[in-house]
Formats: C-alpha cells, sequence, structure tokens
C-alpha cells in the first residue's frame, strides 16, 4: 500500500518521471527485483482483467500458470543481464500485523457476504420453479491462505522453485542470470528484503555503482525506498493508467507497464527543494533523506498519517512548502542517515523536527475547516437530490436513510466536527467514550497530558522505526504503534524529552503470525493443533476498528507472553510438514551449471562443502555467502519432479542451487557511491506543474486559469508560501489577501442561509462569521434523531442551516 495517491501525486506534477515500458524501450538493465504478493494475489483473484485474459482461477494449476505467464511477460519488458531476485512476503514485522488483519478480515467479510447474496439468489430461483445451477466446486481456497505458514504458501514456494528450474534449463534469455528465491518462510516483506539486499550489496567491495536496478511492484512505498537507496540507475516498474496514446482496447484490456525513473524524479527534487540562501551547504542526499521521512507523517502502512495531512489534499505540497521556508529556521537538515545504526538517536535532530511539526501545525485547523465545509456542501447537495422528488410520506424515510449513510460508526470525526469551536473536546470525548461535559473538564489535563507523553512519544518512535526500517534494517519485530489513529500536529510537543530505543528482538514465526491475523472462517488455514486455540477468551488479540464500539486504541491487548506460551504447547502435536511451514529458512539461489559468466562457487555447493563459501561481488555479480542446499526435490537420476499437477518433470535438470546469506551491512551508504556516472539533467522548473496549496482557495478544485477570470487576482499559478500565508492569518480560504476574493465566490458566500444554533462559538440569534460557518446535518435530522432517541449522540457545538432554508 504505502502512501496512499503518492503516486498520482508525483505523476502530476513531475511527469516526466514516467515512461512507457515496452520490450524495444533500448534500457539495458542489469538487476529485476520482483515483489511478488501484487502478482499472488491478481492471479489468485484478479480484480479486473489486468493480468490476464483468462478467467478467475478454479483451481492452484491455473493461478500457478498465471503467475508464470505474468513474470515471463515481466522479463521480457526488462531482459534483465544478471540478476533476477523473487522476494514472497514473509513473517511481517508488528507495526504491520494490524493492516495485515484489517485486510483478512475484510475479505472474510465480502466472502460472507457473497455467500449469503448467492444463497439468496439460489432460493428465489427454486421458489419461481426454475432450474437452479449447480454449484461451481473451486481448489482455489480463499484468498487469506496468502500468508506466510499455510499450505498454499508451501506449495507456492515449490511453484516457483520448479518456474526458476524450467527457466533456466530451456529460456535462453535466462541462461546467463543468477536468481534468487525469498519465499514466504524468510521473514520481511517483500520490498524490504529486496532493499536489504541491495544495501548490502553496495556496501561490498567490488560493487558496481553503475548497476542498473528495475523493482516491479504496485506499492507506491517502493518509490520512497527506491529513493532512500541512494542508487540512481533505479526505476520502478509498475501499471498503471494508460498514457494519452495507449488508451487500453477491447483486444488488449491489459493496463500498460511504465518505467518510474528515480534519476529523473530527482532532478524534480533537488529543483523543488531548493532552499534560497541556506544556511549550510546544499546536498541533494540529504534533502532527499529529509524528504522521504517528512513523508512518513502521510502514513503508511506501519502507522496511520497525522489526521490534517492527506495527500490527496495536496498535503505533499504542503510539506515541501514548509520545509523549504523554515529549513533556515530549523538549522538545516532534520535527519542524518550517516548515523542512523546510533543507538542514541543521533542521526535525528529532534529540535528541529519539533520546529517543523509547529510550523505545520499552524494550518491544522484551516484544514480541518475547509475539510468540513466540503463534505457539509456535498451533503446539502445529496440532501436535495435525494428529497427533491420525494412525497411528504417519503421524506421520513429518506431522512433515516440519510441518517444512518452520514452518521455511523464508521464515520467519526462527522461527530468531532474537527476545525470548528471546541473541536478538540470533541475528539477527547469521542476517542475515550466520556459522554458528559463535566467528564471532559475533569480529564483535560491529564488527557492533554496523555496525548503529549505516551501518544507523543509512541508515534515519534514510529517515525524512527521507520527511518532506520528504510535505511538500514528492521529496528525492532515487536515494536507497533498502539493506536489506532496519529496525534494532531498541534500535539506533537516537547518532542526532546523522550529517549527512544528499540530492544534486539527476532520476527515471529509464521503460525503465531497466522494466529494474529487470520480470521475465525479461515481457520482451517491453520494446524489442526493451532484451531482450537481461536476463540479462547484469554487469547483474544486486539481489536479492529469495526470491532471496538467507538474504542480506538489498541493496546488493550493481551501479555504477548501468554500468546506465546500457548502456540509452544500446540507445536508438540505439529507433524513434520507442518513444523516445516512453521520454520525460518534462508534465500535460495540459482544459475544453469553451463553459463559462462559466473565462477564455480555454487557448483562447489552441490558436492555439500562442510563450510560456506564466500561469493565475490567482482566476479560473481552478487557478493555474499553459501552453503549446500539440502531442501532439493530433485532425483538421482538428476530430473526435478513437478509440483504441479499436468506440468512435466524436468529431466537433465541444468539449474543448480544453494543457500544464500545476504553479507551484513555493517555501516549503510547513504550517498551516491564514488564512480558513479550520474545521467545529464533533462528538467527544469518550468516542467514542475505549480499548484496553489490545497486550504488557500474555496472549493475542492483550483479556481480555473486567470484567463478565465478576469474578475479576480487569483493567480494559481503562483503558490502561497507559508511565509506569504502569515500575512493572511484568518482570512479563510479567498485568495492571498483581504479584499482578493472573486465576484463569484462572493455570490457563493453571501447566498448562503445560516441557522441560528446556540452552541458554543455563537449567540443565539446572531449570524456566524465566515471562518466558522457550517451545515450541521446534526441540526437537519435533529427532531427525527430526539424521536429515536439519539439527539445526545449527534447534536452538540456547531451551527447549522435550517430545514426550512433547504426546502423542506
Amino acid at each position: 500500500m504505502g502512501i496512499p495517491y503518492f503516486y498520482s501525486w508525483a505523476v502530476k506534477k513531475y511527469p516526466s518521471i514516467v515512461s512507457a515500458a515496452e520490450e524495444d524501450h533500448g534500457i539495458l538493465y542489469d538487476n529485476l527485483y520482483l515483489d511478488m504478493n501484487y502478482i499472488i494475489h491478481n492471479c489468485f483473484h484478479p480484480r479486473d482483467q489486468c493480468i490476464s485474459v483468462r478467467p478467475p482461477p478454479m483451481t492452484l494449476q491455473e493461478v500457478f500458470e498465471s503467475m508464470f505467464e505474468y513474470m515471463d511477460s515481466l522479463f521480457r519488458v526488462v531482459r534483465p543481464r544478471r540478476l533476477l531476485y523473487l522476494a514472497v512476503d514473509g513473517v511481517a514485522p508488528c507495526a504491520k500485523m494490524y493492516l495485515l488483519r484489517s485486510g483478512r478480515f475484510k475479505n472474510a467479510r465480502k466472502a460472507r457476504d457473497k455467500e449469503i447474496q448467492e444463497d439468496e439468489m439460489r432460493k428465489e430461483l427454486r421458489a419461481q420453479g426454475k432450474e437452479v445451477p449447480p454449484l461451481e466446486i473451486s481448489e482455489v481456497p480463499d484468498p487469506n491462505v496468502i500468508t506466510p505458514g499455510t499450505e498454499f504458501m508451501e506449495k507456492l514456494s515449490q511453484a516457483l522453485e520448479y518456474y526458476i528450474r524450467a527457466r533456466l534449463n530451456c529460456d535462453p534469455g535466462w541462461k546467463d542470470i543468477m536468481v534468487i528465491l525469498s519465499d514466504a518462510n524468510v521473514p520481511g516483506e517483500g520490498e524490504h528484503k529486496i532493499m536489504s539486499f541491495i544495501r548490502a550489496q553496495r556496501s561490498m567491495e567490488g560493487y558496481d555503482p553503475n548497476t542498473r536496478h528495475c523493482l516491479y511492484g504496485q506499492d507506491a512505498d517502493l518509490i520512497m525506498l527506491a529513493l532512500a537507496s541512494h542508487e540512481v540507475h533505479f526505476s520502478v516498474l509498475r501499471e498503471d493508467f494508460p498514457l494519452p496514446n495507449q488508451a487500453a482496447t477491447e483486444g488488449n484490456p491489459k493496463k500498460p507497464n511504465l518505467f518510474l525513473n528515480i534519476c529523473v524524479l530527482r532532478e524534480y527534487l533537488e529543483i523543488d527543494l531548493k532552499i534560497l540562501d541556506p544556511v549550510c551547504e546544499p546536498d541533494i542526499e540529504r534533502l532527499i533523506d529529509d524528504f522521504v521521512f517528512i513523508c512518513f507523517l502521510l502514513g503508511n502502512d506501519f502507522i496511520p498519517h497525522i489526521p490534517s495531512l492527506k495527500a490527496r489534499e495536496g498535503a505533499i505540497d504542503l510539506l515541501i512548502e514548509v520545509y523549504k521556508t523554515i529549513f533556515n529556521k530549523m538549522g538545516g537538515y532534520i535527519v542524518n542517515t550517516d548515523k542512523v545504526k546510533d543507538k542514541h538517536g543521533a542521526y535525528l535532530e529532534v529540535s528541529r523536527l519539533e520546529i517543523f511539526l509547529h510550523e505545520l501545525s499552524m494550518y491544522e485547523e484551516r484544514i480541518f475547516r475547509k475539510r468540513y465545509e466540503l463534505e457539509q456542501d456535498s451533503l446539502k447537495k445529496t440532501c436535495h437530490e435525494m428529497l427533491r422528488d420525494a412525497s411528504e410520506s417519503e421524506r421520513l424515510e429518506l431522512k433515516r436513510q440519510l441518517d444512518d449513510l452520514y452518521f455511523n460508526e464508521e464515520r467519526p470525526y462527522d461527530r468531532i466536527r474537527l476545525g470548528l469551536p471546541g473541536w478538540k473536546s470533541r475528539f477527547y470525548r469521542e476517542y475515550f467514550s466520556v459522554e458528559t461535559s463535566n467528564e471532559i473538564g475533569k480529564l483535560q489535563n491529564d488527557m492533554v497530558m496523555f496525548l503529549r507523553n505516551f501518544m507523543a512519544q509512541k508515534y515519534l518512535e514510529g517515525l524512527c522505526w521507520m527511518l532506520q526500517c528504510y535505511f538500514v534494517d528492521v529496528p525492532s519485530w515487536r515494536w507497533y504503534y498502539p493506536f489506532l489513529d496519529a496525534p494532531f500536529l498541534s500535539n506533537l510537543k516537547g518532542l526532546s524529552q523522550f529517549e527512544i530505543s528499540f530492544p534486539l528482538d527476532k520476527p515471529l514465526r509464521p503460525f503465531d503470525q497466522l494466529m494474529a491475523v487470520l480470521p475465525l472462517p479461515s481457520r482451517s488455514a491453520l494446524p489442526e493443533c493451532y484451531r482450537k486455540l481461536i476463540g479462547r477468551e484469554d487469547l483474544d488479540y486486539p481489536k479492529l476498528k469495526a470491532e471496538m464500539n467507538g474504542k480506538r486504541f489498541l493496546w488493550k491487548g493481551i501479555s504477548e507472553d501468554l500468546r506465546l506460551s500457548a502456540t509452544k504447547v500446540a507445536d508438540k502435536e505439529l507433524t513434520i510438514q507442518e513444523a516445516r511451514r512453521n520454520t525460518t529458512r534462508q534465500d535460495k539461489i540459482y544459475r544453469n551449471s553451463n553459463s559462462l559468466q559466473h565462477i564455480d562457487v555454487i557448483a562447489q555447493t552441490s558436492y555439500h562443502s562442510p563450510q560456506k563459501l564466500l561469493l565475490d561481488s567482482a566476479t560473481s555479480v552478487i557478493g555474499g555467502w553459501i552453503s549446500p542446499d539440502d531442501d532439493n526435490d530433485g532425483f538421482s537420476d538428476g530430473s526435478f519432479r513437478s509440483p504441479i499437477k499436468n506440468l512435466m518433470d524436468i529431466t537433465n535438470d541444468q539449474a543448480i542451487s544453494a543457500t544464500f546469506f545476504s553479507p551484513e551491512v555493517v555501516n549503510p551508504i547513504p550517498r551516491l557511491l564514488g564512480n558513479v556516472k550520474v545521467p545529464d539533467k533533462t528538467v527544469t522548473g518550468d516542467d514542475i506543474k505549480k499548484r496553489p496549496l490545497w486550504h488557500t482557495y474555496p472549493g475542492s478544485r483550483p479556481p480555473p486559469p486567470i484567463a478565465e477570470r478576469p474578475d479576480t487576482v487569483w493567480k494559481p499559478s503562483t503558490l502561497v508560501t507559508p511565509r506569504e500565508e502569515h500575512k493572511y492569518a484568518g482570512t479563510g480560504w479567498l485568495g492571498r489577501g483581504r479584499g482578493d476574493t472573486s465576484a463569484a465566490v462572493k455570490t457563493q458566500l453571501t447566498r448562503r442561509s445560516y441557522g441560528h444554533g446556540a452552541g458554543k462559538g455563537t449567540a443565539a440569534g446572531t449570524q456566524p462569521s465566515s471562518s466558522s460557518y457550517s451545515y450541521s446535518y446534526s441540526h437537519l435530522m435533529g427532531m427525527e434523531k430526539q424521536s429515536r432517541g439519539r439527539s445526545s449522540r449527534w447534536t452538540g457545538a456547531g451551527h447549522g442551516v435550517s430545514a426550512q432554508s433547504l426546502g423542506w
């Protein structure tokens, strides 16, 4: 997943970063890395026809054949000359567990709803006396089995090894390359295993600094990881919307492949992050490090986004503008990745980060206010459209439907009304399930202190955890952020008082992760001795957002030691095959024994050398250590058995394999390597698409160009910088200064009807100011809510239009 909308933002603002990835693109890539989970999921349960024109698979053979077909197509596009790396997601850090659990529970709900719907349709057909078609029987289980430790993942590992050996034996394009398979029993997510490998290689003597890397995957986070690698010859291959001259056709529904070229993105960032009169020597590598770091605030797979920062609202533009404006005041860069392995956290200048966060917090309330008003405008429009043609008898039911649609447990911020007077008090009430105003007052000091300490500390830990994870390796497998929401920017204060450190620990075992993320309907993916543990009250896991009845924190979980002790007892009942699925394994490396491009170290391991053998990157393409591969399904006659029905065994197998150990990275190198050939620059500042900051204009979209709006002095081609905005604090989002409002915007504001609510901030009978007006749905539905016993839940401080003003 990564940062939502980041890829879309980058392509729109920096259009030259992408190029068509066709089989004759002319670029010579050395290494191709496949983040396998996107391929696995889309061949297992395709959401559309972006993978192939085949219908959804009914057998595992069809799943694997579809995967082989798609990997072949990617190989033909990139044509790597040295290395192919296949990385399947292994056991994830606990920081990712909540997201994994959420996705698998969602899959379970969808499957259940689909089953109910199909059952109802079959009953209806029977009631009508119509013939009911037989149920389709599929070998393909529910997609929740795409999790380390399941029987499916073991079969997948065997299928991938078969695929590698078959291509090394038969495909001329594979003859001279090495292949590494990192399957689901190797801990870590696929993309992070790949980046760990790249960091290790570039730290070794003999590494070629001009190695061309291509990483395939749909996760926008891959772009950040590629930037953090400081490898200039790096492209991210992905599927995307068609280019203007490459629209998909009926006969070719497959989406085009695109290269996102990191060297071009680096050029754009060097221009866009340029500091005026910087207090220290400009360093694009450190600017990129800071850019990656501040984008953590937008959230990703490990921590939630800061509530006021959303990429789809242009938050990345705001981060960049604030960073440039405040850089000299901070005194320089926020992070120093040269010291990222420093146990005392010297890699992060927390005092500088606090200055940056404080500056960002100045826009928090204005962003909330605009977001709320846009939602109210949308709600008003929806109400009008639904009620316009309704009769009097139909309106009550329609109002109830609107009530259920816009006010439910999935939309808690509707009750908080962020940005309107008293929003923090309402937030505390919602977050901590406090109901009365007296209780809120009593909790003010305690809860504010709690947020500023525990919540802020944990979020700072999350930022530090990700910084190490992106630039070095996972600092702690057991750490996780214990809240469902991030703190507000205005609550991230006093960060310098916290001491950040992470204990050394190990990844969970595959079955322990399965116990944590599998919903009850998927328990068949667990060994029998583990299934009986599910449902024990003393082993309940932290609940999901939809399960929490308003509670918005995860830390009220059970003791991890209790869970692990229970699973250790169950381990005694595992079969040999089940125990194998629950182990941690190493990467495996393959090559064709007839290749003339590599020294014969791998072949030596076939004779079961008693010790690890060194691979020298200067002579063997990659560096590291190898040892004999005892896990081999080959026959004594030199053939390799097929794990897939109807696919033939490989006779006279010429592929040889070994266990591969990547070298340990003692000191990561967060900069360009010596002797690297940096491509000539191809873009200028004019190539960057200028956009006004989201909260500086009315409406959800920027105003049209000035040529189309002669009645306003608004200039959308000129960014309103944070420094300029300070001059006009409190003027709303009506342009760059007082009196700059267009006639159209003025008309829009003056024709709005305001109610006379007596909530906090506005006396009864007065008209609210333009900086605090709102359309409050609770006022529109107030009478009905009171009749349903819900007035205390939905009403509160706020201003609203009257039902009469909406024509009700």
